[in-house]
């Protein structure tokens, strides 16, 4: 789902986007030619690997380092909120949810491509054993239920699709 999920979250993109988790800046190459792109994460060498990918693209890039849970950017700033495999290792990703929420226009895209806790029954126990030492060992919280925190964020989804045995999600809707 992989590459297929970064086109389609490109396909997504509506004016000004922000990206939550930016990464390495592997969604960066499927952004339509000319799109305007701010990307934050935590990581100093993952933004510098993302600053590198960005260069030849038709992209205007703004890269930060940033806490997704305190984001310094102003209310209503951004047509597209996508959030890029992190809600898994944000702390509190209510939080970082609702500081998406704040900085997202009225009416503003919002994309989530995470993994989850599977909707499949033995998947799903498999990912409630393993949890403890994946938050240990990798500080990832492989059994989130982050489809039930978008709902309870009153964001209505018309898109989703699941892979991996329902681990991996993408999902998209529009600001409450």
């Amino acid at each position: 789902m992989s590459q297929r999920a970064r086109r389609r979250i490109g396909r997504f993109a509506e004016g000004r986007v922000l990206e939550i988790g930016v990464g390495t800046g592997l969604n960066l190459p499927h952004y339509p030619t000319g799109t305007e792109v701010a990307g934050v994460d935590l990581s100093p060498a993952m933004l510098a690997i993302a600053r590198h990918r960005a260069e030849g693209l038709d992209l205007k890039t703004d890269l930060r380092e940033m806490d997704a849970e305190h984001l310094d950017y102003p209310d209503a700033s951004f047509d597209t909120v996508v959030f890029s495999l992190c809600l898994c290792t944000i702390p509190s990703p209510g939080r970082a949810v609702d500081e998406g929420l704040r900085v997202a226009r009225p009416g503003a895209r919002l994309v989530f491509y995470e993994h989850v806790r599977s909707n499949l029954a033995p998947v799903a126990l498999l990912q409630d054993l393993l949890n403890p030492l994946t938050v240990r060992l990798m500080a990832d919280h492989f059994n989130r239920r982050t489809l039930d925190l978008v709902s309870r964020k009153g964001i209505e989804l018309d898109y989703l699709r699941r892979a991996w045995l329902g681990v991996f999600v993408l999902a998209a809707g529009r600001t409450p």
